[in-house]
């Protein structure tokens, strides 16, 4: 949509001369403007005659006496009818925070109020309904404070560097911020509501104004320096507000709000106000800029969220309509001369419609607007009754309110919603600063110095504990801590109270230094902040102290003992352990004993303990939980000696494993077979049991007794079981050990011999022909005892055995017949002892035998023919005993018999032959000569043992020559050797063969 524009050549502006006082200048001079006009209300002001009938009271401070004036605003919040009480149940600190605004003109709000402000990010500026005019820096340092207008300021602008103001009076100044002397002003005959100077003003001295005149009008220096007025739109009712996004204007008026394209000169888009609401000349709206390139605006009741398209032409010579190029471009072609430049486009994103009137708008964090809103007057009693507005903050996605409060300001009678206003500035922390017509209250969000403040005054010292870590220093924290701590243990939490303290005193031992901390010096060399940690130290070990002997004096053992540090590194007073583990020791053994497992020895006095326990064991005996304790302290006091008595009472199986850690079986060697029966309920169990079983069951014993042979020798725990009648441990013990190390047992061999016949008889008879006897180098045992042994017993197969290592062969051979009745093994002992007269023993004793009859004849072969003949046995056999199978025995033996001798004869003949052809062979491999090729002499000799060279001669005899090879003579018949013993051999046969 193209604007219609209208160009006005006017007067030219003349530069105004102002009073640039301060102090008691600018005092005097309010005085006396406010002494000699009454402050008109902006209605009053207003050319145009307001005598409609309006559903909401007029929106102008009046002159009428003012209330008592308000207590000042409080830090912490609002003013309000509260009572202490329901203060005090408040558990979260406010979101916001207030202070009053006091650095303005004295007369500023009392004499003079103020009628609009901006706030831009380098200077403040404040205008008043007498005119005058305030800039100051963020910090209210004034700049320069003036009279600019002859009534109410109605509209302010600043870019930093220049500001323009437009007033009541319909004019509008505009001059620079910090060069007095340029200054202008402009008369445009009617009230003046919103002005903005052009981006590029520096260059173009351009503006843009609109008031109630209901146009809005693009001003700017033509020829000759005449102010040269282009109207952008007019005929909708009154401008209630102008205001620039780069160069996109927006102005507010009956037709809504319109975006304008300044550089195109073209409207981008008109918003129209929705029916339902307030008329627009009676509520102006605000205006607030998140981002660059979005536009927040209030009016009435509604709130527009709008997107800004800023991208187009941005360069410094782009056409503008000033005075010097629009007086040269005719209103037919402008369109024309404007279409290359890059359209731009304004999208609405949020409109909201809210229940409350709008007085002041700006962004907040985490997508939230704060909104200063308005309640119109209400009617009690016949008396009109203001409110003062409330400041919310809503969700600028929803539009749901999160948070409200209202505001105590001062002087709220006859005050209308144009009256408030929101600004805000950004520095270190966001300000944001609400301004009335008679006061102005900075709002800004807590801080976590501000949070921490507000719970030390209600005494939430646990919320200030936990959000003081990085505001103050450790000292002052751990106090929020303790007064923490003190005001649970003045509600009886005990339990709370421990579980914090345990948090609150917390130490991380990798990070305390070796030592005492209760000893810890500072050196001049030690860094400050090595100060700071080495007095946090003393102060935690100092709060423990402190708050142990709290909990046991009175009487809360229970509650502290798990929370207590066990660090030896903070060096707590051993008195606070004896006295937790004395408490326990009387109500709960059991974790008496948990703690003295769990607490290093070094945190208590274990001597003090232990003696204690010695005394209570003297009465209590078969208190099997205290004795426990007290031989799990004695090992821990490395006292192991002390508590293996305790351990044999309490039947302590591992006992000899106990004593293995500690190395101090020697100590206790004696107590060994003691131990040993530990392991079983009673004599009759140990008798019971299977030899296997009982291995089972002494396993580990017999490890650890072989493990400690170098210590203890081998006689002395063979002796110690002897005498304490445990046989079966030396049984166990001498095999183990026997794998491990034999030459140690080589001295035990008549031990094992008695042991094997007792637990094991399978091994008796490998050992005893394993093993050397008495009269042997690797003697192992008393052969004379082993048959007594096995005599006794009548191991029948081991004392044949030793019989016939002594020599009594036929009282061995007697036992194989007599008592094993064996004939195989009578007839493999006799053939092993290669005795005519055994044998014949054999023989007699096994005529009235027919099994030993019957082997004789199946058994014998060529080694018994020496000794006898199956055939004499047939002789000898009685006639009438009778043998079973005697038929098949005979043939077996005659086949045989005949297999035998053709298969001897057979190898005879192989024999023979295999001798004949080896002969021949051998013949004929040393009669065999070869005849070869000589080329080289010398070659043949070097590469031959012997060399036999021979030749008939003419008498038909063989002439032979020795020669070696060094010989240079040249022979027809010579014999070439390198051995001299072959060829003498030679010789020899040669003078045997002549006739």
């Amino acid at each position: 949509m193209e604007a219609e524009l209208d160009e006005t050549s006017v007067e030219e502006d003349r530069p105004i001369d102002i009073n640039n006082g301060t102090g008691n200048d600018i005092v005097a001079e309010t005085e006396e403007t406010t002494a000699k006009e009454e402050v008109q209300t902006q209605d009053e002001a207003q050319d145009e005659p307001q005598d409609e009938a309006q559903d909401e009271p007029e929106d102008q401070p009046q002159d009428e006496p003012q209330d008592e004036p308000q207590d000042e605003m409080e830090n912490s919040g609002t003013e309000n009818d509260s009572s202490e009480d329901e203060e005090d149940e408040e558990d979260e600190p406010p979101t916001l925070k207030y202070t009053r605004l006091n650095q303005l003109p004295a007369n500023f709000f009392n004499k003079d109020p103020i009628s609009t402000s901006t706030f831009h990010e380098s200077y403040f500026i404040f205008a008043t309904h007498s005119g005058i005019i305030h800039i100051c820096r963020p910090d209210f340092k004034p700049v320069r404070t003036f009279k600019g207008h002859r009534a109410s300021v109605l509209s302010i602008y600043t870019d930093g560097i220049f500001f323009a103001t437009g007033s009541m009076d319909g004019t509008v100044v505009i001059g620079s911020i910090l060069d007095e002397k340029d200054i202008i002003a402009y008369d445009f005959q009617r009230p003046v509501h919103g002005v903005v100077l052009d981006k590029n003003y520096y260059k173009t001295r351009s503006f843009i104004s609109g008031g109630m005149s209901g146009k809005v009008i693009y001003s700017s220096k033509g020829w000759l320096g005449k102010r040269t007025d282009v109207i952008l739109q007019e005929d909708h009712g009154p401008i209630v507000g102008i205001y620039l996004i780069d160069d996109i204007v927006l102005w507010m008026n009956d037709n809504g709000i319109t975006v304008f394209h300044l550089t195109a000169r073209q409207t981008i888009s008109i918003i129209e106000k929705p029916e339902d609401s307030p008329r627009s000349d009676l509520y102006w709206p605000r205006v607030t800029y998140p981002e660059v390139d979005r536009v927040i605006i209030a009016w009435g009741n509604y709130i527009w969220s709008l997107r800004v398209s800023l991208k187009g032409n941005d360069e410094k010579d782009a056409v503008t309509p000033n005075g010097s190029t629009m007086g040269r471009i005719l209103p037919s072609t402008a369109s024309i001369s404007f279409r290359a430049i890059q359209e731009k486009k304004v999208e609405v994103e949020h409109i909201f419609k809210l229940d409350y009137l709008i007085s002041g708008i700006s962004s907040f964090k985490d997508d939230l607007w704060m909104v200063l809103s308005y309640e119109p007057p209400t009617i009690e009693d016949n008396k009109r009754i203001f409110h003062n507005p409330e400041l919310k903050l809503i969700n600028s996605s929803t539009g749901e309110t999160t948070f409200e409060e209202e505001l105590g300001l001062k002087n709220i009678n006859n005050l209308g919603l144009n009256d408030y206003s929101l600004g805000y500035h950004i520095a270190t922390n966001p300000k944001y600063y609400i301004i009335s017509a008679k006061d102005a209250v900075i709002a800004e969000e807590l801080q976590m110095s501000d949070r921490l403040k507000w719970y030390i005054d209600k005494e939430k010292y646990y919320e200030a504990w936990n959000i003081s870590e990085h505001l103050v220093s450790p000292i002052k924290r751990l106090n929020y801590g303790i007064q923490y701590v003190d005001n649970l243990i003045q509600t009886n939490e005990w339990e709370s109270a421990i579980t914090f303290l345990s948090q609150l005193l917390y130490l991380d031992d990798n990070k305390l230094p070796d030592g005492d901390t209760r000893s810890t010096t500072i050196t001049s060399r030690t860094s400050s902040s090595q100060e700071e940690r080495d007095t946090f130290i003393k102060e935690i070990v100092n709060q423990w102290q402190i708050w142990s002997g709290i909990y046991i004096k009175s009487g809360h053992i229970p509650e502290i003992t798990d929370k207590l540090p066990t660090s030896t590194k903070l060096s707590l007073s051993r008195d606070i352990y004896n006295n937790i583990l004395e408490y326990w020791v009387e109500t709960n053994p059991e974790k008496f004993n948990e703690l003295i497992s769990k607490w290093d020895i070094d945190l208590y006095d274990h001597l003090t303990i232990e003696s204690e326990l010695e005394q209570i064991l003297n009465y209590k005996q078969n208190d099997q939980g205290l004795r426990q304790s007290l031989t799990h302290l004695y090992t821990k006091s490395y006292q192991p000696i002390k508590a293996v008595p305790h351990l044999i009472i309490l039947r302590d199986e591992n006992i000899i494993q106990f004593l293995s850690d500690n190395h101090i079986l020697v100590n206790f060697l004696s107590d060994l077979p003691s131990i040993v029966k530990l392991r079983f309920k009673d004599e009759d169990e140990i008798n019971r049991l299977p030899i296997n079983r009982l291995q089972e069951s002494l396993n580990d014993i017999i490890d650890i007794l072989v493990n400690y042979r170098h210590e203890i020798s081998p006689p002395t725990i063979v002796n110690l079981f002897q005498q304490a009648h445990l046989n079966f441990m030396n049984y166990f013990y001498l095999e183990k050990l026997n794998l491990i190390d034999d030459f140690l047992v080589e001295t035990f061999g008549n031990e094992r011999i008695k042991l094997y016949s007792q637990y094991n008889r399978s091994l008796l008879l490998p050992f005893l022909m394993k093993s050397g006897t008495s009269g042997n180098a690797n003697n192992s045992y008393d052969i004379s005892q082993a048959i007594e042994l096995c005599e006794e017993n009548e191991f029948t197969e081991e004392l044949v055995y030793l019989l016939g290592r002594i020599g009594e062969n036929n009282r061995a051979l007697m036992l194989i017949i007599d008592k094993l009745e064996d004939p195989v093994k009578a007839i493999e002992f006799t053939k092993s002892q290669n005795d005519h007269e055994l044998w014949n023993s054999l023989l007699d004793n096994s005529m009235s035998r027919p099994s030993f009859i019957k082997a004789l004849i199946e058994n014998s072969d060529d080694n018994t023919n020496i000794y006898y003949d199956p055939i004499t046995i047939l002789k000898r056999m009685p006639a009438d005993i009778e043998i079973s199978g005697l038929n098949k025995s005979i043939i077996k033996f005659s086949n045989n018999n005949d297999l035998n001798l053709l298969l001897n004869q057979l190898i005879l003949k192989l024999f023979y032959k295999q001798a004949e052809q080896a002969s021949v062979e051998f013949r004929s491999q040393a009669l065999k000569g070869w005849e070869v090729e000589v080329k080289n002499l010398q070659d043949l000799i070097s590469a031959f043992e012997t060399i036999l060279i021979f030749k008939n001669s003419s008498n038909s005899t063989i002439e032979y020559k020795l020669a070696d090879g060094n010989d240079q003579h040249k022979y027809h018949n010579v014999v070439f050797s390198n051995l001299e013993k072959k060829l003498a051999h030679l010789r020899e046969l040669q003078i045997a063969s002549e006739p």
